[in-house]
């Protein structure tokens, strides 16, 4: 194994020398100490990775940079960061020719930690490269010739990869150029790790904050493992007294098998949007059974704090909404209907949720059928701007309609 592999599987060692000393040790290394103080820059101003690599390609006579934030198997880029390209030549790089660069699949092979020079580490020559697609549909045009690329940072969910290229006339990155250049990557490698770690703190604190809100029910909050990683007073003193809940290594789950399947696949579903920024699912109720014959509602929803892609990893979270219909929250349905302009049959309905999550069961209490019940739901979500029965209760019962 290579000094620079085993750097950039154990970045404690020294960054100082591992891969200029080990890797390139013939050939001396410059100074650039405003390059080195931009890229530490970055661990808390993600937008500091532009001067970044403003500055890389001044230093080394480039003509544009690349950095791209790729899922682990470096197979799709998720997000990026690029100097001195157009905007549609590096979309269309992204989307199509990011696998279409003929030395991608020996990429792959090569160990990380440091860049390699196109010209001279890859077994495609300088005039296969000129006649393949990549070049005459996308590098040619840009009067891009040369490059050096590698994996600088690699976690268990993305693969960071750098780009730098020349023109024709710039002529091709040689020993020198390229151990000049990983000079910087045990720096670059260290400004990715401390800046992950100041963006997941970041994130944890605000997925709490869009938890909490203002004044919210009992919750507890569920990290991109299902692990509660924090609950408020609320939730502590619930779990106090006779509660159908369990809690496994930090997991939690509820007694009845039913349920607990229904709430596991709730989780994994609000998980999974919540990582895809898409939000597919909004979240959902469910109505537990307790021992004494009454029932306790989850409310289980997706968070996603707003954390730049860039430097985190997607941070996907889960809030489980706590909510005893005999704890006597009450709201104030004169109110309720006013605010939202609720017609009698809609008001009755959204009354009857806050007894019970089943719409089965609204449909009983409010002697209409479930297929009425489903139309109200619908029309109920639209005036409250609701997107699920979770998203509804939590507006219910912290909303101005609730009595104080």
């Amino acid at each position: 194994m290579s000094v620079a592999h085993d750097y950039f599987l154990n970045p404690t060692s020294s960054c100082s020398t591992a891969v200029s000393t080990a890797v390139e040790k013939n050939y001396p290394v410059p100074p650039h100490g405003r390059l080195i103080e931009n890229i530490f820059s970055t661990v808390t101003d993600p937008g500091a990775w532009s001067a970044v690599l403003r500055e890389l390609i001044a230093c080394t006579n480039s003509r544009s940079a690349r950095l791209l934030v790729m899922n682990a198997d470096a197979t799709r880029v998720v997000s990026s960061i690029k100097e001195n390209l157009d905007d549609n030549y590096h979309r269309q790089y992204t989307e199509y020719y990011v696998n279409a660069c003929p030395w991608r699949p020996e990429l792959q092979q090569k160990p990380p930690g440091r860049l390699y020079s196109t010209y001279l580490h890859f077994s495609c020559s300088q005039s296969d490269f000129l006649r393949s697609e990549f070049y005459n549909d996308w590098a040619g045009p840009q009067d891009i010739h040369h490059g050096v690329c590698g994996t600088i940072y690699r976690d268990s969910g993305r693969t960071v990869q750098l780009l730098v290229q020349r023109t024709g006339g710039q002529g091709h990155y040689t020993e020198q150029d390229t151990a000049y250049i990983n000079h910087f990557v045990p720096h670059l490698h260290h400004a990715f790790q401390l800046s992950g770690q100041v963006a997941d703190r970041c994130a944890r604190a605000e997925a709490v904050a869009l938890a909490a809100e203002s004044e919210t029910l009992p919750y507890f909050l569920l990290d991109n493992s299902l692990r509660v990683i924090h609950c408020n007073p609320g939730a502590e003193e619930l779990l106090g007294v006779d509660t159908p809940l369990i809690f496994r290594d930090g997991h939690i789950g509820v007694a009845d098998e039913v349920c607990n399947q229904r709430l596991q696949r709730l989780l994994k579903d609000c998980l999974a949007a919540a990582e895809s920024r898409a939000f597919q699912t909004t979240g959902g109720s469910l109505d537990v059974p307790r021992t004494d014959g009454a029932r306790l509602q989850l409310l289980v929803r997706p968070i996603h704090p707003d954390i730049p892609a860039l430097t985190a990893k997607p941070a996907g979270y889960v809030v489980v909404y706590l909510y005893d219909p005999e704890a006597g929250i009450a709201v104030d349905p004169e109110c309720l209907r006013r605010l939202y302009s609720l017609s009698e049959a809609e008001l009755r309905v959204s009354i009857a949720m806050l007894a019970t999550a089943d719409p089965a069961e609204v449909a009983k209490r409010c002697f209409i059928s479930l297929h009425t019940v489903r139309s109200h739901l619908k029309a109920i979500f639209a005036k409250t701007g609701s997107n699920s029965q979770a998203d509804l209760m939590k507006r219910l019962l912290t909303g101005p309609a609730r009595r104080r």
